[in-house]
């Protein structure tokens, strides 16, 4: 079945499923209530970007926009931001009352380009990272380009791109990880960060390590592969997600304000990283992109185990295999903790939230559960699933 006919087939069914019950809530007879997050959900060939309130989850697919097969999406300043990494484009959506999916009030177009982060700066500028040997600069009101900072100079001899991944902006600086592509999916060997004085628009310097691989992803339109907490910069390496054999994976850190990394700390995941009944040392594993940390200085995530699985990627099915256990991370105490949530497939590894009492969302894809989504309690630490989903649901991003 060729994607169209999938993406038609899966809109269909999204209206139909509108009108059942299907969630843990019936389905609303009016829009008169305010959606809480934008999120996107997926047929494993084409995804959907819109928002939605987790009071209403059958409602899920009402107030939607089909992308490609990949897609980003990121709020700020009472808009959506969607990147098509398909076709190439950024799109600016308005909110509508309730926080309704409104329209596109501004557009930039990069045909062929992978262009899935964006660091604001302000509500006037704002830089755009993905597969590229700069980083473009943009007004994010117009979506008008405005200048770029050229990174050819720092492009690797075997890399295809620098690639400037994921990033963040702290006292003035913007730290992006130069991911130094040599394929699509395979990154450079060694962990690169470009700090950007964000007045000047130029490189301060870039903080090289090759104890682990290149830091950030692609594949992260949140910037979360990147932690700040406690004065430091957390950078993680998912080695490739496995397809670069004998790259290394972990975290290393750079103290904020510094421009190397902190030479007495690292944290291999693969190496160092042994949970009863779940992984053992030595197996590759790796982490999604985390959330930002929580107020007791935790962070959460999705550990890969495929490997203590028995699973390995063969075609784009693999990508529904149950193989991502919810964790719970302590970076500066390098310890995780499985909570007790099934596996989620990898389609299903990016929606989790803190919520501002210290409780955690997570928007799963399990065996036990099918699509659902759960909270879970560090305190008491117990998970409740709390409504169910027709779709694959994938990133949550609070609408605040």
């Amino acid at each position: 079945m060729n994607k169209k006919l999938i993406a038609l087939t899966f809109a269909a069914s999204l209206f139909a499923a509108c009108g059942s019950d299907s969630s843990s809530n019936a389905s609303s007879n009016s829009d008169d209530y305010k959606r809480e997050f934008a999120t996107s959900i997926s047929t494993g060939e084409t995804m959907f970007i819109g928002t939605m309130s987790l009071d209403h989850t059958d409602d899920l697919g009402k107030d939607f926009v089909e992308v490609g097969t990949r897609a980003g999406v990121v709020y700020y300043d009472n808009s959506l931001f969607i990147a098509d990494l398909d076709v190439g484009s950024i799109s600016r959506y308005s909110l509508a009352e309730n926080n309704k999916l409104g329209k596109v009030t501004a557009k930039l177009s990069l045909p062929g380009t992978w262009v899935n982060h964006i660091y604001f700066v302000n509500d006037e500028k704002a830089y755009l990272g993905g597969m590229l040997d700069s980083l473009i600069i943009i007004n994010p009101k117009t979506m008008k380009k405005t200048g770029a900072i050229d990174l050819s100079k720092y492009k690797d001899k075997d890399a295809l791109v620098v690639s400037p991944g994921t990033g963040v902006i702290v006292d003035g600086r913007l730290y992006v990880g130069l991911l130094q592509n040599v394929s699509d999916y395979a990154t450079g060997n060694e962990a690169q960060v470009a700090i950007i004085d964000v007045k000047k628009d130029e490189v301060v310097a870039v903080a090289k390590d090759d104890r682990v691989a290149a830091v950030g992803s692609l594949d992260d339109s949140q910037n979360q592969a990147f932690t700040v907490l406690d004065g430091y910069i957390y950078c993680y390496s998912n080695a490739s997600w496995g397809y670069a054999p004998g790259q290394v994976d972990g975290f290393l850190r750079i103290k904020v304000g510094e421009t190397k990394f902190d030479k007495d700390y690292a944290w291999y995941i693969t190496k160092d990283v042994a949970i009863d009944g779940i992984t053992k040392k030595d197996n590759f594993k790796y982490l999604s992109p985390a959330t930002y940390p929580s107020e007791d200085g935790y962070v959460y995530s999705f550990l890969n185990v495929m490997v203590d699985l028995q699973q390995t990627w063969t075609d784009m099915d693999s990508y529904h295999n149950n193989t991502c256990k919810p964790v719970q991370i302590d970076l500066a105490n390098k310890k995780i903790k499985a909570l007790p949530i099934g596996y989620s497939s990898s389609w299903a590894s990016y929606g989790k939230y803190v919520e501002d009492d210290g409780n955690v969302i997570f928007a799963v894809s399990t065996e036990e559960d099918d699509n659902a989504y759960f909270r879970y309690d560090p305190k008491t630490d117990k998970a409740e699933k709390i409504a169910k989903s027709e779709q694959i649901p994938m990133w949550i991003v609070p609408l605040k």
